[in-house]
């Protein structure tokens, strides 16, 4: 009898797991159907132009993604230009309002996830070829709205929780959990204003919550596709004489 029960339960585990895999699949299909993920894979660079609003500041910026994973940020106010860069490799930073007039390296615990947000396709896309874990974990309330919640798991087990609205399979909300100089940091990040550019579908507002409390709104102008950039642009930044 016990062997039985062993078999049975055995079987049980194998459905469940078989079950999951394939709601996932379904889930991440559904979603790259939504966002147009095909024809953002044709996509060799994406700019996209705004303003970033901090503690009653508004920043106009701009952010340039290119393939396979360069990334630049600049951001203009009262006359100084901040920059971030990343060439796939070195990740710099020029921070002028923090008194600095040379770019220095990112500190290597922010490199993950300035590798991850140079990731054009993102997270979900291929994530088993990315070397990433990812599981279907529950349906979860957001703001009222029902969410698949898919959970990512990086090589150093950060954990990325995307929440995607079940009626239009879009994202509304990521959660993350990571560390940062050995402390445990967590931060939501929500989207809005979804709009469609060129066959592809991008949120227009991201608000980034720190403990349940609004700390950046970006709010995205424009977004340009395949624009031609020099590839130094995403190299060690020079400060402006």
């Amino acid at each position: 009898m016990k062997k039985i029960l062993s078999v049975i339960a055995m079987f049980v585990v194998i459905a469940t797991s078989t079950a999951q895999a394939q709601n996932l699949k379904d889930i991440l299909a559904d979603h790259f159907e939504a966002v147009g993920q095909k024809k953002l894979k044709k996509v060799e660079t994406l700019t996209l132009t705004g303003n970033l609003v901090q503690s009653g500041l508004e920043i106009p910026f701009k952010q340039i993604s290119s393939r396979p994973s360069s990334f630049r940020i600049e951001g203009t106010f009262q006359g100084m230009t901040f920059v971030q860069t990343y060439n796939g490799t070195e990740a710099w930073i020029l921070n002028p309002f923090a008194g600095t007039t040379e770019a220095e390296p990112l500190p290597e615990d922010q490199m993950k996830s300035v590798s991850i947000q140079a990731d054009m396709d993102g997270m979900l896309w291929e994530w088993k070829d990315k070397g990433y874990e990812a599981k279907f974990d529950k349906l979860e309330d957001v703001e009222g709205t029902s969410c698949y919640k898919v959970d990512v798991t990086t090589k150093d087990t950060s954990v990325y929780s995307y929440f995607i609205d079940v009626e239009t399979n879009l994202i509304l909300k990521t959660h993350i959990k990571t560390k940062f100089s050995g402390v445990d940091v967590e931060s939501d990040t929500y989207f809005s204003n979804y709009m469609l550019v060129e066959g592809v579908t991008l949120a227009g507002k991201i608000e980034n919550r720190y403990n349940g409390q609004t700390g950046e709104v970006i709010v995205i102008e424009k977004y340009e596709f395949d624009l031609e950039y020099d590839a130094k642009i995403f190299d060690k930044p020079i400060a402006a004489q």
